[in-house]
């Protein structure tokens, strides 16, 4: 397949379902969408929320099926684990799915919300060296030290000094 054979002055449709009739027709399609955020609020558990989307998403016709490779780009605002503080994180995550030319629509929104679902991580932080919350008094130690005494918090201080 040649470069001329695909369009990229598409509109892209808000809910992300393509006609297989437009895909056949061009040979193949390249497109890019700033996507609402709105259809996309569910996917993190709160507070944290995705902020931007964009996708870039190229189809391309073989003999019985239809190649749907992309890129989801985008921020998110994320609660750190350590500071409770909200950060922004960019994401990038890629797919790759096909689909049966015999298909009416070709709908790549459910694709999209699981390769999103992915990008959550089990634990955020706002920084890599993030020193957290202080145990005794919440200060937040980014912000400096606290006054508290230090605690030892081994399991074994009891035991100091009791067996000699």
């Amino acid at each position: 397949m040649n470069e001329n054979s695909f369009y990229t002055n598409y509109d892209v449709p808000l809910d992300l379902q393509f006609k297989t009739a437009d895909i056949l027709r061009m040979g193949g399609l390249d497109c890019t969408a700033q996507l609402s955020r709105s259809y996309f609020e569910d996917i993190f558990a709160a507070p944290n929320k995705i902020t931007q989307v964009s996708i870039t998403v190229s189809f391309s016709v073989a003999a019985n099926e239809i190649l749907a490779r992309g890129k989801i780009t985008g921020k998110r605002l994320v609660q750190c684990a350590r500071c409770l503080n909200m950060a922004e994180q960019d994401f990038a995550e890629d797919f790759l799915e096909t689909y049966s030319n015999k298909l009416e629509i070709i709908d790549i929104m459910l694709l999209v919300r699981q390769t999103l679902a992915l990008t959550e991580d089990i634990r955020f932080l706002c920084k890599p060296d993030c020193k957290g919350l202080c145990p005794q008094c919440g200060q937040d130690l980014n912000e400096g030290p606290c006054r508290c005494k230090p605690v030892n918090l081994s399991p074994f201080a009891a035991l100091k000094g009791k067996f000699k």
